[in-house]
């Protein structure tokens, strides 16, 4: 199994990369520093820091001038003021650092109780909020409207409070007549210099602190932990790297500071420029550097750590990687054998055959993106090993080949591995469903609309890919080995294309006259985008929100997703009314047996009386 942890092997081949943003960051001549290390979820940036911290640590073992701290934002979600939290957590991390002088740690010490004193301050929880008002402010009347009726209670708390908000006026917010500077201000200042101040010593030259998981907080703890930074603790000797995905973080800028109208700045690119000094852009992985991954990840599981550095830096050395093509599973297999022990040798070779045999077309679809790779094949493993505990070990007990293929196919389009399942149960001397599928997309003349969804170029690769004709091959332990992928996923409308979602308005506000309209442009649509539409609209079939003229339009003309659709109607939620039967007649001229079958299942669940099926049926004779 691969675990979804920050690696501490180069797999991904950061190496360069952390070597140019450790050496950056520990040059005096930048400081005080931002580094951004941008990637979206997956792509590898915790692992990344730890390869910077590695570097650094390396050169501060001979120097002993530079001080290196891990924090992971994520800590702070739970607290109230995020920027004190961080504050607090790195004044900390310094203190207790076996290589601080103590004239440091007495500076530290007084700042660490500086927070003390604010987090008291600007605990705004019942009774303390309008304490600290009117300790402030000199005013009764906040603490009078919410005092408790327990006054012997909160005496303490009173006189806490009370304490604590003179000492933050005295240090921090006393209005000084000559300056007119505002009480903010005087605050950020007066902790800036004091800070400053407190790392004044030769005995230390840099303070890297390495942010990681600001991407998973909430978007206002994200704007307090960038203002902490940017206020607070960007003084001389700090860098800060902060790794995360760029989008997150412009998201929770728009939504703190919402555009302006007219106003053609974009204010979260402005932003971000501003805390950021050094953006560095992490790269999606190609398909070809995909496949080379899972090659490798397979390689680590059958090496021990160190033979599996061994075995990367000798393709490292050999230069396979800038190569224009994925490393040949002959090379893969020749390049790791000397360091695989011999207990081994033979799962990997399966495994990597396996795995080599889909690597091409699965790559296409893991979009760049490690983590889903360390899941694709954390998902192969594990149904490989339920498969033999299940159906045991012997010869023909199950196809790993097999297997992957499904697998495969549940990541491309999770509809097809529905329905390919379907057809398998209709398994006798072999899938004829399946057969006629392969024959259609193997022909010239491919037009046949009922598997228009498998003639994508994706899905066509992984038909032809090996084993090829599993029309000969009974199904039924694969997809109770999947089951779980057997259900509905909800569509992520952010991925339609403008066609698809432009066809989406369409059908939101149909009227009856402009469906043939609609229908052309769905026709008009290229079968990924179509695939799409299709996915959005049947779980609204369901639960009864598109109109029976619209389902007969979909169902007569489109007679691919008449199973989807069927599937989608024997859910069906409402009562079903006279004004529907015109809709479902049509339905059945179009296709007896399905639409038969589907008011045979609303008989059962009453939603639509016998004499009325009869009707339908009659009428339709």
């Amino acid at each position: 199994m691969w675990l979804d942890n920050a690696s501490e092997v180069d797999i991904l081949f950061y190496e360069p990369y952390a070597n140019v943003i450790a050496d950056i960051s520990q040059n005096p001549n930048y400081k005080p520093l931002t580094i951004g290390v941008f990637g979206v979820w997956g792509a590898g940036k915790s692992t990344l820091l730890k390869l910077i911290k590695q570097k650094i640590d390396e050169k501060a073992q001979k120097k002993e001038k530079t001080l290196c701290i891990n924090i992971n934002a994520w800590m702070f979600e739970g607290y109230e003021d995020a920027k004190v939290a961080l504050m607090e957590a790195l004044l900390r991390e310094i203190k207790e650092h076996k290589d601080i002088p103590s004239k440091v740690k007495d500076g530290i010490s007084k700042l660490l109780k500086k927070l003390d004193l604010f987090k008291l301050a600007t605990k705004a929880v019942s009774v303390g909020a309008p304490l600290i008002a009117s300790a402030a402010t000199g005013n009764p009347v906040p603490f009078m409207i919410s005092i408790s009726t327990n006054a012997e209670a909160i005496g303490e708390s009173v006189k806490n409070t009370a304490n604590a908000v003179q000492s933050i006026r005295d240090d921090y917010i006393k209005t000084d007549e000559v300056n007119d500077e505002n009480s903010v201000v005087n605050n950020v200042r007066k902790f800036r210099e004091e800070f400053q101040k407190a790392l004044e010593d030769d005995a230390i030259e840099n303070i890297i602190v390495l942010i990681d998981d600001l991407d998973r907080c909430q978007p206002d703890r994200i704007i307090e932990t960038l203002e902490a930074i940017k206020l607070f603790l960007s003084v001389e000797k700090m860098t800060f790297i902060i790794a995360a995905d760029e989008n997150v973080i412009q998201y929770a800028i728009r939504k703190k500071y919402p555009p302006i109208e007219n106003y053609t700045v974009n204010l979260d690119k402005e932003y971000i420029e501003k805390i950021i000094q050094l953006p560095i852009y992490i790269p999606e992985l190609s398909s070809k550097d995909i496949e080379n991954y899972l090659m490798f990840l397979v390689v680590q599981e059958y090496c021990p750590k160190e033979q599996f550095k061994a075995f990367l830096e000798k393709i490292k050395k050999e230069k396979l990687l800038i190569s224009d093509d994925a490393i040949d599973v002959q090379k893969i297999k020749e390049k790791a054998m000397e360091f695989i022990g011999d207990e081994n040798k033979r799962k990997f070779e399966e495994t990597v055959d396996v795995i080599a045999g889909i690597k091409a077309i699965v790559a296409g679809n893991l979009k760049g993106n490690p983590r889903q790779t360390k899941r694709f094949l954390n998902t192969y493993i594990t149904k490989k090993k339920l498969a033999e505990l299940y159906f045991g070990t012997d010869e023909g007990a199950l196809d790993t080949r097999v297997l992957a293929k499904l697998l495969v196919l549940q990541k491309l389009d999770n509809d097809l591995f529905i329905q390919l399942n379907e057809w398998n149960k209709r398994f006798t001397t072999e899938n004829e469903e399946f057969k006629a599928m392969l024959e259609c997309i193997e022909s010239p003349d491919n037009e046949n609309e009922k598997f228009k969804a498998w003639n994508v170029p994706s899905i066509i690769k992984w038909v032809e890919s090996e084993p090829k004709h599993l029309e000969k091959i009974r199904l039924d332990r694969y997809f109770y080995l999947t089951r779980e992928s057997l259900k509905k996923a909800d569509v992520d409308i952010s991925t339609l294309s403008a066609a698809a979602k432009d066809v989406l308005e369409h059908i939101g506000r149909a009227a009856r006259g402009l469906m043939p309209q609609i229908v052309e442009k769905i026709a008009a649509l290229n079968a990924v985008d179509q695939s799409k539409v299709f996915e959005v609209v049947t779980p609204k079939i369901k639960k009864g929100e598109i109109e029976f003229y619209i389902i007969r339009s979909l169902f007569v003309n489109f007679e691919a997703y008449r199973d989807k659709i069927c599937n989608a109607l024997e859910g069906y939620s409402k009562k079903i009314t006279l004004g529907s039967v015109p809709a479902i007649r049509e339905m059945r001229a179009a296709d007896l047996k399905k639409v038969d079958d589907l008011l045979a299942t609303w008989e059962k669940s009453g939603i639509l009386e016998k004499k009325i099926i009869e009707e339908i049926k009659k009428e339709g004779k």
